[in-house]
């Protein structure tokens, strides 16, 4: 009976040990199988040729940049005229209002420069021109003095503006400088105007200079004290090659793009940059007129890549 179980046992053993054989073979020599069928996919890809990579080009054409500044400015009347009290004193009436429109000799304002102890004849003080109103700085019952001025009359015969501009920006603005003006007073309407001064001096606290616009109106809609934005058209070139920014690419400091030439395949290209506007930059060389320019999918490109143009 004992040898009986035991001849059972060891053919349990068997089985179970074919079993183990089988399922390891399945396990092992299957991936085997498909690392094999997985090598021989390449061959087949390289019979169906190399493969395209899709992009998006442009035509280069000679084309116009205007570079520009963008500010705001303040309009100013430069022929006004402050008019001072000849006492000091309080300030017994005004006369005039703001934006008022006076004569030459009218009543401005009257001062009395009585003090305890000692009364004195009001001082009259009247416009030495006829012009408007510009500003009234103290109002009845202030204390005035030979210092500071009562009001300001304006002839408003030629307003102009002026406007703080960077120091970096120093070098593109001169006398004669073309600029826009636009008010939001008047939406869609643009006021031409040129630069007809530059301070002398930097301010040192902002690091900006003043330059002054004379400003075209022969309707007379600006008013003094309005603040426009100002638009000053800087340098300018004409018919030349300018690429969007986003075909840059860069090697270090070295600028390059890819073309597509006439064998579909993409060509790199060493450029030198010129001035940036906007969202284009002028090419300096390395590209002319008439090359097809790839814009988008670039950054896939290498020397001799198979390129598909999307319409």
């Amino acid at each position: 009976m004992k040898q009986k179980h035991s001849k059972k046992h060891i053919a349990g053993l068997i089985v179970l040990i074919i079993l183990i054989i089988a399922a390891t073979a399945l396990v092992v020599l299957n991936p085997f199988q498909y690392l094999k069928a997985l090598q021989a996919t390449p061959a087949a890809s390289e019979d169906e040729g190399p493969v395209e990579v899709s992009v998006r080009v442009m035509k280069l054409e000679h084309v116009d940049l205007q570079n520009t500044i963008v500010g705001n400015g303040n309009v100013i009347d430069p022929s006004s005229i402050d008019v001072y009290s000849e006492v000091t004193g309080t300030l017994t009436s005004l006369a005039v209002k703001l934006g008022q429109k006076v004569e030459k000799d009218q009543v401005i304002a009257t001062v009395d420069p009585s003090r305890a102890g000692v009364t004195y004849k009001e001082s009259v003080i009247k416009s030495p021109v006829s012009g408007t109103v510009l500003l009234l700085p103290f109002v009845q019952g202030s204390v005035v003095s030979v210092q500071a001025p009562v009001a300001r009359i304006g002839l408003l015969e030629d307003l102009q503006v002026v406007l703080d501009i960077a120091e970096r920006h120093i070098g593109t603005v001169g006398i004669g400088t073309k600029a826009r003006l636009s008010f939001k007073a008047y939406p869609g309407q643009v006021f031409d105007a040129e630069v007809i001064r530059l301070s002398p001096v930097l301010n040192p606290a902002t690091r900006t200079l003043e330059i002054t616009l004379k400003v075209q109106d022969p309707d007379r809609k600006v008013k003094s004290g309005m603040f426009p934005s100002v638009i000053l058209n800087t340098e300018r070139l004409e018919q030349v090659v300018a690429i969007p920014r986003s075909a840059l690419l860069y090697s270090g400091s070295q600028a390059y793009t890819f073309t597509v030439g006439s064998d579909g395949l993409a060509h790199k290209k060493l450029i030198e940059v010129g001035l940036q506007v906007g969202d284009l930059v002028q090419v300096t060389s390395g590209l002319s007129v008439g090359d097809t320019l790839i814009v988008q999918g670039q950054s896939l490109m290498t020397e001799g890549t198979l390129v598909r143009i999307l319409q």
